[in-house]
């Protein structure tokens, strides 16, 4: 037993080993999957590594390349042994061995040794080289180079499909391989014995003609060995083999065909030759290569005896106006053999292209999903709309029904006009429609177009016999490549941005990265990726296809060094500009920097360093750059029609962009000088980036100290800018790291007071701009802004667009009140760097300084943004998946990561410590550092609040040491559906319980309660928010249940208002509120809780004209509850008191005497003097009145005296006191302490100490209100004298308002405070002596 046993035991042990073997997986050549048709004799290649244990290191590899399968084993294989190679190198390794030659096949494997062991040989991989000269083609170049029948040219071109076939014969020999290679002008289709090839569309991919054509090649072996038709055959399908072409008993024959359509060489518009260059008509040249076994071989080619027919289905088809197919005009099997073509025409041999013939560099575009219809709607005119939720590009694919000569007209767009019908006008003249027309036969059948593509959520069906919605799918077309990215958050809008921009990103992609994919444009504008490329990369493997677009801007240069503004060059727009063609160097060092690819960069050396040449001998004057075509393109504008601002503080100076980028790419040249083998240009490289820069600050940067108007204050920052002090202007030179060093915190702040005080913590740049926003702020210390501006649903801002319904990105931030002339609803310009944000500084997948392709990361999430509260992210690296998850509260942080074998990183964690690691999985757990010592808890009372807003907290700790807390909430201050809600910290808990629905301000009409209060019939309907006696939820009010609730009808709601908390001696709880309509409007009221909180009687209204405390906790004195509160009214801002005595129950009304002093806004604008403010100057016709002074604080002194401080619109806190337990009071004065016309609260402590919580920012003269960050506590011994003492919040962003403050019973303080009006925060802090 004991032996079998062990024999049992070695057995799992020995399984265990094998399966813990590494291995290599994912191999590539030149990073494409069994690529075929290689421009390039020494392909590349790479592989990832699975090992399953932890810092897994590549210590050596084996590479073997053969002709066959069967030679792969170190002694057979014919090509290349590279041997043993001692290196952690994968990726983008060069093959070495024996020259291989056009039309070569091979296959490759590779076996690697890490520290762990050897892995087995990886699986095989095939690869092919290409006809990488123009002498190595057959034939010719065929189609038909005019228009024929009803072609046109001009305005609105209109052009038939080509059809191409050619019977060939086959030798009896059997077929080892076949090879197509397919050369198109145009767009094509190839078929082989009536199969097509391939799952790609709209092939190849588009190029500039002129300059190079894109071949594909197809191993069609299969196709030739099962469609081929033997002599008897061929005879018996035709009848008469004498009409077809001679065969030999023992000889097949095969059938191609190609159809051909118009593509971007045969442009869409031709009324303006200047702008739109004509590269041709649709027109093909196919090699054909059949080896057989014997060792033989022949080459099949394009020349006049094909066949060529234009009378086939596809009528027309152009990229804007869709594409016409009717299906009375089939061709049958006309790609079968036998097919009789001879009422087609000869193949016309056609005029030669003088292009590069190049292979395949990318995957062409396929159907990479579907969509179904959502919905479809009949309008009144007989029409259907169907919506498919979401926009997209691509086309619909229909199931047809019809009877002969029906036409079915599919008409697209991205948005509805407000009677239901399509809204056209942003697509200008692009007609946007696939026409079908029926040939009686199709009872369902699918179709959809071949040669064209919309940009759509709405589709317009007409002409169709009985539309069902599952008729019609949507089909969404980009290039093949992988989704290597996926992020979530613990945030609704930012993980609804992220999903548009995804959708608008694939959109976006057709063979090049293009504008917008639905109106009269579709055009590959270099400046909408000189950043995005980057955040893109980390969605999808954009690799290849960048790289293919950075020859595509090469060829695009013209003689002089100028680059097109779009590439390739469909439309002649030379602008001479910086910014635009700076996607060229920048998108060249993504792709290395992301995937290690240096390629693009030696290939684009030359015409990178003519282009620099010529900006830097036409444009540069004193080392400045003074051309530029764009400018900040796209600013949010003034007025929402526009589509540019015209007003100069939004605008940036030209001169200050294009001298930015050039100067970052004098950088990236030095960089690449060295890899393209060009290191004796790198000297004069860096020194005219270090002339450059001197000038650029010379020239734009503003030096003056001592001007700021709040010292130390973020929003009161120096003088110290860049240009006019747009935010553009700030975030280049900060981004680019051009600002001096001593300079650098003071053009932050200028930035952030930029976002925050002129433009409400919204985008204030446009596309220049917004390519370095976010990163930049994170960087600088401010990445709770870079989160709010994320997170924004106002205009402008990305969420703005998901909250009016788009599911894309819009082009103009303004995108649904623009002129329609330039209004797409897909564009991807305006994100910017928001994607690589998203995963270097949310999740922290970014390389570390100095590596290339994840070879070792840093990671360093923002941890620090308070609203965040996980994120979950995965990345697949060229090297294999990074994962980042964590979650987090505001104190702590769980933190789990994935590293990918043969790399490393380095986790920063938020108490600063690095942790380095290798590969594997990693949880660590890790304190947030407080922001002072003294913050012993941290936290707020709900996570994520069901209600959009919350305001004015007030806080009590009961007897058996359970902390209340409450505050109002709903959609906003004022809106009727805001209530009182108050939530639980049970004493030694972790966290707050859920929120309970205290008060609302619902009453029966004609009630005694609604009189009181006001509430009558123009009152809002109860519906509307939760109601408290029925148990209506919120949830309920907001999903329309509420409405539909026959209890309500007949009751009416105002909003509630600043609750306040007060425990009883005999543990009653008390809870003091508002309701009104606005504050002059306001009624007192009070619900009260026997339970500690967890439930709460109806509410009571107060006495005629008594509110109760209005903001702050009240105070026993004497048997007697004093209640400070105020009014605001004509009479100005006032303190009173408000006595309940506890023993009569009657109240009693106490007014309070103000001395005069001037309102900030009646004071001539002057700067503090030491922080301090200095004596004030009237403006003209002002006069002093009486303080105004608001929501005071209670503080008791040892010798009996009550104090009164608050809130004023004077820039000072007010203070009162009263010698007879609040009977009488000394007129209002103001003290020495910063007022920022907001409320404050008070606590004595125990041992006769007062605490103040309180902005510790003054209102500036002039201005009707300060900012209401910082949030500090200050400390004094006289109520007079306050000394700061530590500050509870410090981001510039600001609304920490409205706070309460008490005293533990262990001496502690617990502090609660509106935070940005999006929660309520608690700290509790502990103070010394």
């Amino acid at each position: 037993m004991t032996k079998r046993f062990f024999s049992v035991m070695s057995l799992a042990l020995l399984a265990m080993t094998i399966m813990a073997k590494p291995k290599a997986v994912n191999l590539t050549v030149e990073n494409m999957h069994q690529p075929l048709g290689l421009s390039t004799h020494a392909p590349r290649f790479s592989w990832q590594i699975t090992d399953g244990k932890k810092s897994s290191v590549q210590k050596s590899y084996r590479i073997l390349v053969a002709s066959r399968p069967d030679l792969l084993s170190p002694s057979k294989a014919d090509l290349w042994d590279s041997g043993t190679v001692t290196s952690d190198e994968q990726l983008w390794l060069s093959y070495a061995g024996k020259k291989l030659k056009d039309t070569d096949r091979a296959f490759w494997t590779v076996m690697v040794t890490t520290n762990h062991g050897t892995s087995e040989w990886a699986a095989p991989q095939e690869f092919g080289i290409g006809l990488t000269v123009e002498s190595h083609w057959a034939g010719r170049w065929i189609g038909a180079d005019r228009c024929i029948d009803a072609d046109r040219q001009g305005y609105r071109t209109r052009l038939a499909a080509r059809y191409l076939r050619k019977e060939i014969k086959l030798k009896a020999e059997e077929i080892r391989r076949a090879t197509a290679y397919i050369a198109a002008v145009g767009l094509y289709e190839f078929y082989v014995n009536g199969q097509r090839q391939g799952d790609h569309v709209l092939a190849p991919q588009p190029t500039d003609t002129r300059k190079s054509i894109i071949y594909n090649t197809f191993d069609i072996t299969d196709a030739l060995r099962t469609k081929a038709l033997s002599h008897e055959a061929a005879a018996n399908r035709q009848g008469d083999v004498s009409t077809m072409m001679t065969l030999a008993p023992e000889e097949s024959v095969s059938c191609l065909g190609i159809v051909l359509g118009t593509g971007r060489a045969f442009p869409m518009r031709q009324s303006k030759p200047h702008k739109w260059p004509f590269m041709g008509f649709p027109k093909c040249r196919v090699n054909v290569i059949v080896e057989y076994a014997d060792g033989t071989r022949q080459t099949f080619a394009t020349d006049e005896k094909w066949a060529l027919s234009v009378s086939g289905p596809i009528r027309a088809n152009n990229e804007y106006d869709g594409e016409e197919y009717d299906a009375r005009m089939e061709l049958g099997d006309w790609a079968t053999v036998g097919y009789d073509d001879s009422h087609w025409m000869r193949a016309e041999r056609t005029s030669i292209p003088m292009a590069e013939l190049i292979g395949t560099p990318a995957p062409n575009m396929k159907v990479m999903s579907t969509v179904p219809a959502v919905s479809m709607r009949r309008l009144d005119s007989g029409q259907y709309i169907i919506d498919f939720g979401q926009n997209m590009a691509g086309w619909v694919r229909m199931n047809v029904r019809g009877n002969a000569g029906d036409t079915i007209r599919l008409k697209f767009a991205e948005r509805l006009n407000a009677d239901g019908t399509l809204y056209l006008k942003n697509f200008r003249d692009a007609l946007s429609e696939d026409i079908y027309v029926c040939n009686g036969r199709e009872n369902g059948r699918p179709w959809r177009p071949t040669f064209v593509t919309h940009g759509f959520r709405y589709a317009m069906v007409s002409g169709m016999k009985s539309p069902k919605a599952e008729d019609f799918t949507a089909e969404v077309v980009y290039d093949d490549m992988a989704t290597t990215g996926s992020i979530t958050t613990s945030n609704d809008v930012l993980n609804r941005v992220m999903k548009n921009a995804t959708w608008g990103i694939l959109s976006n992609y057709k063979g090049m990265p293009v504008d917008c994919p639905q109106r009269n444009e579709r055009q590959p504008w270099l400046g909408d990726r000189t950043v995005g490329s980057l955040g893109e990369s980390y969605i999808f493997a954009n690799e290849r296809l960048y790289a293919k677009w950075m020859r595509d801007i090469c060829e695009s240069q013209r003689t002089d060094g100028v680059f097109s503004d779009v590439a390739p060059a469909f439309w002649n727009y030379y602008n001479d500009d910086v910014t635009w063609p700076s996607a060229l160097p920048f998108t060249c060092d993504m792709i290395y920097r992301q995937y290690g690819n240096k390629q693009p960069i030696i290939y684009s050396y030359p015409y990178l360093k003519k282009w620099m040449d010529h900006i830097t001998t036409e444009y540069m004057d004193g080392y400045i750059i003074t051309r530029d075509q764009y400018g900040d393109w796209c600013v949010p504008p003034e007025k929402p029609e526009m589509i540019h601002s015209q007003d100069p503080a939004r605008k940036t100076d030209g001169r200050l962009i294009s001298t930015a980028y050039t100067i970052m790419n004098l950088r990236l040249m030095q960089q690449f000088a060295d890899m393209a083998g060009h290191s004796e240009d790198k000297a004069a490289y860096a020194d005219l980036e270090k002339r450059m820069t001197e000038a650029f600050n010379k020239t734009f940067l503003t030096v003056r100290r001592g001007t700021s108007m709040q010292p130390g204050h973020t929003l009161y920052p120096d003088s110290v800018f860049y240009g006019n002090n747009s935010a553009t202007s700030n975030l280049l030179p900060l981004a680019l790291g051009i600002v001096p060093a001593d300079c650098k915190r003071d053009v932050v702040d200028n930035l952030v007071t930029n976002i925050i005080s002129k433009n409400n913590d919204h985008v204030s740049c446009g596309v220049i701009g917004i390519s370095w926003l976010m990163r930049t702020l994170s960087a600088n210390g401010r990445a709770d802004l870079a989160f709010r501006i994320a997170s924004q649903k106002t205009y402008p801002s990305w969420g703005y667009m998901a909250e009016q319904g788009a599911t894309t990105i819009w082009e103009l931030w303004n995108g649904d009140t623009a002129n329609p002339s330039m209004n797409s609803g897909n564009h991807v310009m305006l994100l910017g760097d928001l994607v690589t944000w998203y995963y270097e500084n949310l999740a922290g997948i970014k390389n570390a300084p100095g590596s290339i392709a994840f070879k070792k990361l840093r990671m360093a999430p923002n941890f620090e943004i308070q609203e965040l509260d996980s994120v979950s992210a995965s990345y697949m690296t060229p090297y294999g998946k990074v994962e980042s998850a964590w979650t987090k509260t505001l104190e702590s942080v769980t933190w789990t990561v994935t590293i990918p074998e043969n790399t490393s990183a380095e986790l920063c964690l938020p108490d600063g410590t690095v942790k380095t690691v290798g590969s594997g999985t990693y949880t660590v757990t890790a304190r947030m550092t407080p922001k002072d010592g003294r913050i012993i808890n941290d936290e707020f009372v709900y996570d994520q609040s069901i209600y959009p807003e919350t305001h004015a907290s007030s806080i009590v700790e009961l007897k058996n040491g359970d902390l209340v807390a409450t505050y109002f909430g709903g959609t906003k201050e004022r809106n009727p559906d805001v209530c009182i809600w108050t939530q639980i910290k049970k004493k030694g808990a972790d966290s707050w319980e859920k929120p309970v629905l205290a008060a609302d301000g619902v009453f029966p009409l004609g009630s005694e309660g609604a009189v009181i209060a006001g509430v009558d019939t123009t009152a809002a309907k109860a519906a509307v928010g939760p109601v408290k006696h029925l148990g209506i939820t919120w949830q309920q009010a907001k999903d329309g249940t509420a409405a539909k609730d026959k209890r309500l009808e007949g009751m009416r709601r105002k909003a509630c208002w600043n609750p306040v908390l007060f425990q009883m001696p005999s543990g009653e709880l008390w809870l003091f509120f508002k309701i009104g309509a606005n504050v002059a409007d306001w009624t007192g009221w009070i619900a009260k809780s026997n339970d500690g909180g967890r439930t709460w009687s109806d509410k009571e209204a107060l006495p005629k004209d008594f509110l109760g405390p209005v903001k702050n906790k009240p105070e026993i004195v004497n048997g007697r509850l004093i209640c400070p509160t105020s009014t605001e009214g004509k009479g100005g801002w006032k303190f009173h008191v408000e006595i309940l005595d506890l023993k009569t129950n009657e109240w009693k009304y106490v007014n309070i005497p103000r001395e005069e002093a001037v309102l900030t806004n009646d004071m001539v604008p002057v700067k503090p003097v030491d922080g301090k403010m200095p004596e004030i100057i009237l403006k003209e016709g002002a006069a002093k009145r009486p303080i105004d002074c608001i929501q005071p604080s209670i503080l008791r002194h040892k010798d009996g005296r009550l104090q009164l401080v608050g809130r004023t619109r004077n820039a000072r806190l007010a203070s009162t006191f009263s010698s007879d337990g609040g009977d009488t009071w000394t007129p209002v004065t103001l003290l020495d302490v910063p007022q920022n016309q907001s409320g404050t609260d008070a606590v004595t402590l125990k041992d006769g100490r007062h605490v103040l919580i309180y902005n510790n920012v003054y209102t500036l003269p002039g201005t009707p209100k300060g900012s209401r960050t910082p949030c500090s506590l200050a400390i004094s011994d006289d109520g007079l004298h306050w000394t700061h003492l530590l500050t509870l919040e410090d981001s510039p962003i600001g609304q920490y308002s409205y706070p309460s403050i008490i005293q533990g019973k262990d001496g502690s303080l617990h502090c609660i405070y509106t935070w940005r009006r999006q929660r309520i925060a608690y700290k509790q802090v502990r103070i010394g002596r």
